[in-house]
């Protein structure tokens, strides 16, 4: 501490002699001139250096958003492929005379005779509609009845059967009473 007391009182602002400052820097003029020029130019580079990394900061700032907003309409464009997808992927429309057409089609096909048809009703449930259709029928045997049963629950449209009831005649016919519904999905 004794030390840095000691420099202290030997370089204090009363011990310097501004003539020979002043004497100096005239003799020195040229070098001195040259030095301040290497400092402002070196000032001057560290300044460009910092607008420069300034404006390069801003750059990759800009490229990093815009590869935001590039991933995000990618996954929008992913996002519509997969709802088009799903779309397809939905059953077939079908109206209540396509409908009726449609079971007629498999009673032809499995034997089935169909002796009265309810009308065909369609009810709008929001997001899909329900169509439901009841008919009583008569087949030869229960083979036939169950292949014609089996084509409406695996049929290509959204059907279902709600309700079936049956029984044998005295002539071995089957006699059936049937509700059948489907479902049609609005896109």
């Amino acid at each position: 501490m004794a030390n840095l007391d000691k420099l202290n009182s030997q370089f204090s602002i009363k011990n310097v002699d501004t003539d020979q400052i002043t004497k100096a820097l005239s003799e020195h003029q040229n070098s001195v001139f040259k030095l301040a020029l290497i400092a402002g130019a070196l000032l001057l580079v560290v300044v460009m250096f910092n607008d420069h990394q300034a404006k390069v900061r801003g750059v990759h700032a800009k490229i990093s958003r815009l590869q935001e907003k590039l991933e995000a309409i990618k996954a929008r464009d992913v996002a519509i492929q997969n709802f088009s997808d799903f779309k397809s992927s939905l059953p077939k429309k079908l109206n209540e005379f396509e409908l009726i057409d449609l079971i007629s089609n498999y009673a032809k096909a499995h034997h089935v005779i169909i002796s009265s048809l309810s009308p065909a009703e369609s009810k709008d449930m929001g997001l899909y509609d329900i169509i439901n259709v009841g008919f009583n029928g008569t087949c030869a045997d229960f083979k036939h009845m169950m292949f014609f049963l089996r084509n409406i629950e695996k049929s290509k449209f959204p059907l279902r059967i709600d309700s079936w009831s049956g029984h044998k005649e005295q002539d071995g016919q089957i006699t059936f009473v049937i509700a059948i519904s489907a479902v049609l999905i609005h896109s």
